[in-house]
């Protein structure tokens, strides 16, 4: 069973998925933009007999608290690290994809301490030239307007990053992204200003990197692997949406990956 629930920062309520034992060791997922930590409901199904699965909805998405402004990653890390802290979570494995792996490289360079491992499911390492590229659909795919015309566009914008493989999918990412309509822009302008390079590099905790070969971040990953010859490297299926449409590929990684780790770590 995942239960829903609510865990405190210091500006508001962070929602959060839960599911597996209270006392199993813990794996916090954080979501893409501009959708919310029930991307990973299936992953934490299949996870859930061996590990205490909590799924955060990042500020300003799903149903946490909406910030007045969100200016950088570093700050949803830290709204993030005071969420688990009033659960009383100290060390956990990280998993976040996309925009959840930056936030997640944010956590784990501010408080190496407390994470057992990073997985990042298509880190973003961008040169100057590609950031300029994926800066030209990636802010402000749609912008509210009183007419309802950009409720198509975000339609197709979604059917274009791959939400549009089922109606269910499609419709949960359409409802998630019209409630984070104010606050997508700037997380990913967040994502584009950020040295993520310099924060990989700087990761202390084993690490683990995920794509799939339909990812629009597929071309980023030899990179990643290159940049991090320790990390391990795991290819999934399910395009933009591995979590949902490969659930059985991206729980078997983590298993695998966790599984595998020195159990001091």
């Amino acid at each position: 069973m995942i239960r829903r629930r609510f865990a405190d920062c210091r500006d508001g309520q962070i929602h959060l998925r839960e599911a597996g034992p209270v006392d199993a060791p813990v794996i916090a997922f954080f979501h893409q933009t501009a959708s919310s930590g029930a991307m990973f409901e299936a992953v934490m199904t299949r996870l859930a007999g061996w590990y205490r699965c909590l799924a955060f909805d990042t500020p300003g998405f799903g149903q946490s608290y909406q910030p007045t402004i969100l200016p950088d990653l570093a700050f949803a890390g830290v709204r993030l690290l005071e969420a688990l802290d009033d659960l009383g979570v100290e060390r956990f494995h990280a998993c976040g994809h996309h925009t959840g792996g930056c936030v997640a490289l944010e956590m784990a360079v501010a408080a190496p301490q407390r994470l057992r491992s990073l997985t990042l499911i298509g880190p973003v390492l961008v040169n100057d030239a590609e950031r300029a590229e994926y800066r030209k659909i990636f802010v402000r795919p749609f912008a509210a307007e009183e007419t309802g015309a950009f409720l198509q566009t975000a339609w197709d914008y979604l059917r274009m990053i791959g939400a549009g493989s089922g109606l269910d999918l499609h419709l949960r990412e359409m409802v998630d992204h019209l409630v984070a309509h104010r606050t997508m822009p700037q997380a990913f302008e967040a994502v584009w200003a950020q040295d993520t390079t310099a924060l990989y590099r700087a990761v202390e905790a084993p690490l683990h990197i995920v794509c799939s070969k339909d990812d629009v971040l597929w071309p980023l990953f030899e990179r990643a692997g290159q940049m991090r010859p320790d990390a391990r490297s795991t290819v999934v299926g399910g395009a933009d949406f591995q979590p949902d449409r490969d659930p059985d590929g991206v729980a078997a990684a983590l298993s695998a990956f966790i599984g595998g780790l020195d159990p001091g770590n």
